[in-house]
């Protein structure tokens, strides 16, 4: 077979095979292989970058409050903690609307205005008077920055087969860990020089706007709508990948909106378990994303010296984050590798409560445990469902309903870490502690439901013979020959 030959779509007997293992010849596994190895170099690379410098806009908060912006700006009391809530409060009502306007507008303009808009509210950020400016700007951040990670999580689903999903999702979110790496020795240098007049705080809004501004701009050269319109590759490639995407029910460039298919996202108590687990491992994730300096301020170290120690929490983080795909490879299933970090985060939480709070040696290391640990249900658990789900809307509302609400967890941390507290932050720690074991119960219980329908489609095979293959494909994962992966 030459490398010109066109694949067909489906073949004769693969037509009503929704969920069926196709069989791959030799010549096509080195296709699979030849696509796979171009998206990653390019589509992937790309959104990744662009999520870590979501997560350089994301921090430049919490380091430009010890570079000096809460003396300039006279903030006081919860000023700072409503500054970092609002932003998930703009992002959550912004981001169900987000993902279905995704399904009409092309994703390359959707992600890259999405990354331009934020960067342009960054930048005005650096020019904020007060704290009222401050917490507007932070709200217009969260709202504009609502699409890009569900739009992400999405845009993989559909560009990748179901398999090699979760991997890739953990490489995305392992990426924000490199953004929060490169935060802290940035600001460092940021807040150490003199440009222009400006103050070390405005240093860094203004860098860390600028970078993702050019990042945007590249996308519209880079990125790519949809595997069936996708330039990069061959065409053997492109109709070898668009029958795989339409075996297992995920071909997205219809931009047709299934209301039946929404409709079951939105009643689907699966997806509602799966955003009380990011909710929960979202609570805990962003304490060292909020908090992180301010919690290595807290033990004696100065400004400078507590923004470099956040490259090592941040390490923490992306290391975890990297290993996600592996440890659930380890364990057998994402559902498993949840609980294990589960664990290893209440451990950190228990002794940042237990241990001496002016213990700068066991503070510290409570801070690398859970920052380690707790982002790892973040992204297993948005890679376990987008795993687990079929259909041309399904995926967008599942993403986006998980991301919409799950996203509001950090709003709890914002407001229970409180200056006032320092240095033990019992209330902060204590409501990331239950949190934690929420996630975890959480965790067990969909496990069961999942476990429990595949057992029950195992024995009562459901027959489809009499459907249409749409009425077939708006069956999503209530497909009987599907099964959920635990």
């Amino acid at each position: 077979m030459s490398d010109n030959e066109v694949l067909p779509l489906l073949r004769a007997d693969e037509a009503h095979h929704i969920n069926k293992p196709l069989d791959l010849s030799s010549k096509e596994e080195e296709y699979l292989r030849s696509y796979t190895s171009k998206c990653d170099r390019r589509l992937l690379l790309y959104i990744c970058i662009g999520y870590a410098l979501d997560s350089l806009n994301k921090m430049a908060l919490s380091n430009a409050k010890i570079a000096g912006l809460s003396a300039d700006l006279d903030l006081h009391g919860y000023d700072i903690n409503l500054a970092l809530g609002v932003y998930y409060l703009g992002s959550f009502i912004f981001q169900l609307p987000s993902n279905l306007v995704l399904k009409s507008v092309k994703p390359t303009y959707w992600l890259c205005g999405s990354m331009l808009a934020w960067s342009l509210v960054t930048l005005l950020t650096a020019f904020v008077a007060n704290a009222r400016q401050l917490a507007l700007c932070r709200f217009m951040f969260g709202a504009v920055q609502a699409g890009y990670l569900t739009g992400s999580l999405y845009y993989i689903s559909y560009w990748y087969p179901r398999e090699l999903v979760r991997q890739r999702m953990g490489f995305f979110f392992a990426s924000a860990g490199i953004g929060g790496i490169c935060i802290g020795p940035l600001c460092a240098l940021l807040t150490s020089l003199e440009i222009m007049g400006l103050r070390a705080w405005q240093n860094i809004f203004l860098f860390v706007g600028s970078l993702s501004l050019v990042w945007s701009l590249v996308g519209l050269r880079v990125l790519e709508d949809y595997p069936d319109t996708a330039t990069f590759i061959t065409d053997s490639e492109q109709r070898l990948i668009v029958r795989l995407m339409a075996c297992q029910n995920t071909v997205a460039s219809t931009r047709h909106i299934s209301l039946r298919q929404a409709g079951m996202a939105a009643r689907d108590t699966k997806i509602w378990l799966w955003t009380l687990i990011d909710f929960c491992a979202n609570s805990a994730t962003q304490v060292n994303g909020m908090f992180g300096p301010t919690l290595i301020a807290s033990q004696g170290y100065s400004t400078q010296t507590a923004q470099l120690l956040t490259a090592l929490t941040n390490f923490m983080a992306f290391s975890g984050m990297a290993s996600i795909a592996y440890i659930a490879k380890m364990v057998r299933g994402s559902s498993n590798a949840i609980a294990l970090s589960n664990v290893v985060t209440m451990v950190g939480f228990l002794l940042a409560l237990l241990a001496p709070s002016n213990s700068a040696a066991a503070q510290l290391t409570a801070l690398f445990l859970f920052s380690f640990a707790s982002p790892q249900p973040a992204a297993h658990g948005p890679a376990w469902e987008m795993a687990n789900q079929q259909g041309s809307t399904k995926p967008a509302m599942a993403a986006a309903i998980t991301s919409a609400f799950g996203g509001l967890g950090p709003l709890a941390t914002a407001f229970v870490y409180r200056d006032r507290d320092s240095p033990a932050f019992v209330l902060g720690h204590t409501v990331c502690l239950s949190m934690t074991v929420t996630c975890l119960l959480a965790t067990a219980l969909l496990r069961w439901m999942l476990s429990s329908e595949n057992d029950r489609r195992d024995r009562d095979p459901a027959d489809i013979s009499g459907l249409t293959m749409e009425q077939v494909q708006d069956l999503a994962d209530n497909h009987p020959d599907f099964r959920y992966k635990i």
